[in-house]
Parts: structure tokens; C-alpha cells; sequence
């Protein structure tokens, strides 16, 4: 086999490999590992669970909760919870979710730039699907939509 030919179909096969790999559609559980690589240094957090008998994954990140969507070649992001609303800046200090009992606990803490104070608008958020969240007030668990008019 003359010297030329072998070395086209070299290249052939490693364009070939680079166009799979570079076309092939990752698995969820890769997607999220990227995701994870990309969000942990910025304070994000990755966390899976299962809901309702299916499993779920959530981002946590900027004191918002994103519910995740692994079925495309990317992952898409759709914003289900946030703080409530405040005149003035405020700072992310931390965020947490968990599993516990049924639900879906998040943990949003955030404050107004120079204030002293404790957690302006963030709180104790839960959710039995992911979609629809709660938020401890004075008066127990309320729809965040009426806990944060």
C-alpha cells in the first residue's frame, strides 16, 4: 500500500472519531458534570433527586433555584423560584437544597448591600414537584406567590 494512501485513510479516521465525538449526544449524567464544572467555582450547586417517581435535577445558583432539562443536546434551564422582590441591591450569601420528608427544601439567603440586618427577601422555599414552591412565613407554608406580594 503506497505511503500516501495510508495516510489518508489515517486522517479519514481520525476526522471521522473527532466528528463523533464532537456530534454525539451526551448522556444526562455527563451533561451535569459539565454543568457542576461549570457552576461550583461561582457558588452554584447541582443537586438530583427524584420527584413524584422520576428523577429531577436542580441548579442553585444567585439565590435562584433553575429546574433542569437534559433531553437536548443542552441543557436548558427554566427558573422556578427566586427571592422576592426588594427596593434596594441585594447580595447572595449562600444557597442550599436538599431532599427531606417529600419535598424539595431550598435554602435562599440573601441582603440588601450594607445592611446589617438578616435575610432581606430569600427564606425557607419547599416543593412536592419542583414547580410549585412554598416559602415558611409567620403563618406556616404559603404559595411563595402570595408569601412574597
Amino acid at each position: 500500500m503506497p505511503r500516501a494512501l495510508l495516510v489518508v485513510l489515517v486522517v479519514a479516521l481520525l476526522l471521522a472519531a473527532a466528528a463523533y465525538w464532537a456530534l454525539r449526544k451526551r448522556t444526562p449524567a455527563e451533561q451535569l458534570a459539565a454543568l457542576r464544572q461549570e457552576v461550583e467555582p461561582q457558588g452554584g450547586v447541582v443537586f438530583e433527586t427524584e420527584l413524584e417517581g422520576r428523577p429531577v435535577a436542580f441548579l442553585a445558583m444567585s439565590c435562584e433555584v433553575y429546574l433542569l432539562d437534559t433531553s437536548g443536546r443542552k441543557v436548558q434551564r427554566t427558573r422556578v423560584l427566586k427571592t422576592g422582590f426588594y427596593l434596594f441591591p441585594t447580595v447572595c450569601l449562600g444557597q442550599s437544597i436538599r431532599f427531606e420528608d417529600g419535598y424539595v427544601l431550598a435554602l435562599l439567603e440573601n441582603r440588601a448591600i450594607g445592611a446589617g440586618g438578616g435575610n432581606t427577601s430569600g427564606g425557607s422555599y419547599r416543593s412536592k414537584d419542583g414547580s410549585h414552591w412554598e416559602k415558611w412565613t409567620k403563618q406556616g407554608w404559603l404559595p411563595v406567590e402570595e408569601a412574597q406580594a
